[in-house]
């Protein structure tokens, strides 16, 4: 009879997806707030976007190593 693995339950691929989306999803409202103070200090509409792709990048980075740890890469 084949044991069942403990990496295997449903509820933990949920926590995870769910995981992935909410930390994308602040990581990209951070980075664009960052970019907008930037732009209303500095001045342009330069800073928002690379804000915005700041934020993006720090949440793909992020998401890597949330998957490296609990999802067992």
């Amino acid at each position: 009879m084949k044991r069942p693995n403990s990496n295997d339950n449903p509820w933990r691929a949920v926590a995870l997806t769910s995981a992935i989306g909410i930390d994308l999803a602040v990581c990209l409202a951070a980075g664009y707030f960052f970019g907008d103070w930037l732009s209303g200090t500095l001045g342009g509409q330069f800073w928002l976007l690379g804000g915005f792709l700041l934020g993006l990048v720090t949440g793909i980075i992020s998401i890597y190593f949330m998957i490296k740890q609990y999802g067992g890469l």
